[in-house]
């Protein structure tokens, strides 16, 4: 566990003196300064406006420093020459992964702990109360984080390409904040049976996101449910692990010789 935790911290420290790492807080956090501007403008309850435009603000820059920093993760170490000298020297790949895994999503966890702490204040003085329920919101989001990151590290063991591991990582999220859209075409019965087929699959197959997503809800005053939050998070990991593995048994494979 000891070099897993060696590469995890390694990884954090790497993003950390990155400067696209701040670039990103800082337009996050200007959108959910501009948010409140729309508030001011749009009829209607000018809180759920800033909370609905700051969370997906949240969400949707968190995201896109995982895509940046997952097709990234071994281009970096191909082009610097250093993943000889770390497999070199007896650690197994999966540790390799798995440290890399753990060092993303702890950098993504520590960007929406920030942006998060920074919302809420920003609602308190918008609001003059403090929301507890976007908690929840920020936990549903780091659910995503959780899938989301282990679909980099599944794409980064197939290919090397940092615009196709970036471009499929993408649309896993955009698929997987979608999949609930897929049912309403197998209820057509005018589709071809293969097709439906295949949709059916495609259904199955892709993360579920709209199922942890419970910002709207949290936006509108609805009760999440205990069991959609413990369901949602045996989920995420488990929908992980298994990604995670699939890129180990394909990363054994990878010659880098």
């Amino acid at each position: 566990m000891t070099s897993i935790w060696i590469i995890a911290q390694n990884t954090f420290r790497e993003s950390v003196r990155s400067k696209v790492l701040y670039s990103l807080m800082l337009f996050a956090l200007l959108l959910v300064s501009v948010s409140a501007l729309f508030g001011s403008v749009t009829i209607g309850d000018q809180a759920k406006v800033v909370k609905d435009f700051g969370l997906f603000s949240l969400s949707l820059f968190c995201t896109f420093y995982v895509i940046l920093s997952g097709s990234l993760l071994l281009f970096k170490e191909l082009s610097r020459k250093t993943i000889y000298n770390i497999l070199s020297r007896a650690i197994p790949r999966w540790k390799f992964l798995l440290g890399k895994y753990v060092g993303m999503l702890l950098t993504a966890s520590v960007m929406l702990v920030i942006m998060g702490l920074g919302f809420s204040l920003f609602v308190l003085l918008f609001d003059a109360r403090f929301d507890w329920n976007l908690l929840l919101a920020y936990y549903s989001i780091f659910l995503e984080l959780v899938i989301i990151c282990a679909a980099a590290i599944f794409f980064s063991s197939i290919v090397v390409t940092p615009m196709l591991i970036g471009l499929f990582t993408a649309g896993v999220f955009l698929a997987g904040r979608s999949a609930g859209f897929l049912l309403y075409f197998l209820d057509n019965e005018t589709l071809a049976a293969p097709l439906r087929y295949l949709i059916k699959v495609f259904h199955l197959l892709l993360p579920h996101l709209d199922q942890l997503h419970v910002a709207d809800a949290i936006v509108y005053g609805v009760t999440v449910p205990f069991e959609q939050v413990f369901f949602g998070t045996v989920y995420a990991f488990g929908y992980a692990g298994v990604l995670l593995l699939l890129a180990h048994l394909l990363f054994e494979r990878r010659d880098f010789a």
